[in-house]
C-alpha cells in the first residue's frame, strides 16, 4: 500500500507534540513494507527535517518545502503561510498522487487548502483522510483567541468545506466525535483513534533511576503535583493558581510546572505577585526524558478551560497512564473525557469551576499513597488497552486498508 502523507509541520519543530505521533505512524507503516510519499514543510531556523532513518528507507520518498517559522502568536501570518504551502506543494503533490493508493491529511487551521490541492489531482477511487487534532476555529474560540464574531463565522464555515471535501475524518476522542457532529459531519464519516503513547519507549522509570529527580532535585519527602507540556491558550493556569492557593498551608504538596507557552510568562508573574512558593517552575525537557519525567511526579494535574474538551484533546493522559501515574484533571462537567477518568478509576476529574475538590482530591492522594498507586495502576491497565500505539496503529492500518478496498485497489 502507498500512502502520500501530507503533514503540516516540521517533524522538528519545537515544542512539537505531534513528532512522537509522525515519527511511530510513518515507522509502523514502513515495518509493515508499505510506501510513504511524505510532502512536509522545512521550516527556516531548523536543521534536520526528516530522521536520517526515513531517509535510508527505499520505501520513504519526500518533498520538502522552504517556510518561514513564523511565531504562534502570528495567527494572520501563520494563517497565510499555512496557505502558501498549499500552493507551493501542488507541484509535489501532482508528481505523487499517481504512485499513492490513500491520502493522509494532518490536522491544521488551514487544511482545506491541502484538501483542496489533493482534491485537484486526486481521482475519485482514491480516499482523503483527514486527522483532526484541534478542532478549526472551535479550540480558537474556547481558549479565549479568536472573540470576533465575524471570524468565528468565517472560519467555521471553512472549516466545514474542509470536512464535505475528505472521506473519512479521524476524530482523537468521543468528545470531538460528538462536536463533528454537532457541525452537521455525518456519523458514519468519522472514525475515532486516540493519541497514543509509544508503549516501545515509554514506561515508568523508578525514583532510583530516575534523571528528572536528579536534574529538579526532587526528594521522596514531597508530594509533586506536575503538569508537563505547552502552557498555551487551552491551559487554565488560574485554575493551578486557585487550587495551590487552598493547599498552600501543606508544606508537603509542591506544583512542579514544566514547560514553555503563551501563558507562561503571566502564569509566572502571577504565582510572584500572590507569593506561592508552593509552586515552581522547570524549562521543556528533551525528547528523549519523557518517560523520566513523568514518572517523577506523585500525580499529574491537568485544568483545562472551559469548552476546550471536545475542540482538543490533552495527549498527556495517555503518557500518564503508561507511566503509571494518577489524573486529576479539570474540565467541562459531563464530558465524556471526565467520565473516563472517573470511571476507569484512573483519577479525578471535576468541572472546570470546581477548585476547592480538585484541591480535596489532591489532597486526599497525598495522605493515601496506596490510592495514588492503585488509580496509577488501573490507568496503566487502561491505557494498554486504549491508548497504546500497537492497539492505534492496528486501527490506522485497519482504516487505510478499508479506504484502499472502496478505492477498488486492494
Amino acid at each position: 500500500m502507498n500512502i502520500l502523507y501530507f503533514a503540516s509541520v516540521d517533524f522538528y519543530q519545537k515544542p512539537n507534540p505531534s513528532f512522537h505521533l509522525m515519527y511511530s505512524m510513518i515507522t509502523d507503516l514502513l515495518e509493515s513494507n508499505n510506501k510513504i510519499n511524505y510532502v512536509g514543510l522545512a521550516l527556516e531556523g531548523i536543521e534536520q527535517h526528516i530522521p536520517i532513518e526515513f531517509i535510508n528507507n527505499p520505501n520513504f520518498s519526500y518533498d520538502l518545502i522552504d517556510m518561514p517559522n513564523t511565531k504562534k502568536s502570528s495567527f494572520v501570518k501563520r494563517y497565510i503561510d499555512g496557505i502558501k504551502y498549499a500552493v507551493a506543494a501542488k507541484k509535489h503533490i501532482k508528481k505523487m498522487i499517481n504512485d499513492s493508493d490513500v491520502i493522509f491529511i494532518q490536522s491544521s487551521p488551514t487544511a482545506l487548502y491541502n484538501i483542496s490541492v489533493v482534491k485537484r489531482f486526486v481521482k475519485d477511487s482514491k480516499k482523503i483522510i483527514y486527522n483532526v487534532q484541534d478542532m478549526f476555529p472551535g479550540s480558537s474560540i474556547a481558549s479565549g483567541v479568536m472573540p470576533q464574531k465575524w471570524m468565528q463565522i468565517v472560519f467555521s464555515s471553512l472549516q466545514k468545506i474542509a470536512y464535505r471535501k475528505s472521506d473519512i475524518i479521524v476524530a482523537i476522542s468521543d468528545d470531538m466525535k460528538d462536536k463533528l457532529i454537532e457541525q452537521g459531519v455525518p456519523n458514519e464519516k468519522i472514525e475515532v483513534i486516540v493519541n497514543w503513547f509509544d508503549d516501545r519507549t515509554v514506561s515508568e522509570v523508578s525514583w532510583d533511576k530516575n534523571r528528572f529527580v536528579k536534574i529538579a532535585n526532587m526528594d521522596k519527602e514531597h508530594f509533586y503535583v506536575q503538569y508537563a507540556g505547552t502552557m498555551g491558550y487551552v491551559f487554565d493556569y488560574h485554575m493551578i493558581i486557585k487550587v495551590a492557593e487552598i493547599l498552600q498551608d501543606d508544606s508537603k504538596i509542591i506544583f512542579q510546572m514544566i514547560g514553555e507557552g503563551s501563558q507562561k510568562q503571566e502564569f509566572v508573574k502571577t504565582v510572584k505577585e500572590k507569593q506561592l512558593n508552593n509552586i515552581v517552575f522547570l524549562p521543556l525537557q528533551p525528547q528523549d526524558m519523557v518517560s523520566d519525567v513523568y514518572s517523577a511526579c506523585s500525580t499529574c494535574i491537568i485544568p483545562l478551560k472551559h469548552g476546550v474538551i471536545g475542540n482538543s484533546v490533552p495527549s498527556k493522559a495517555g503518557l500518564l497512564m503508561a507511566c503509571k501515574r494518577s489524573i486529576v484533571t479539570s474540565t467541562d462537567k459531563g464530558s465524556k473525557y471526565n467520565s473516563m477518568i472517573k470511571d476507569n478509576g484512573i483519577g479525578f476529574a471535576f468541572g472546570d469551576n470546581e477548585p476547592e475538590k480538585m484541591a480535596e482530591a489532591i489532597l486526599k492522594l497525598s495522605k493515601n499513597t496506596e490510592l495514588c498507586k492503585h488509580m496509577g495502576i488501573k490507568g496503566y491497565e487502561f491505557g494498554h488497552k486504549l491508548y497504546s500505539r500497537a492497539e492505534n496503529m492496528k486501527k490506522y492500518v485497519d482504516l487505510f486498508e478499508r479506504m484502499l478496498s472502496e478505492g477498488g485497489r486492494l
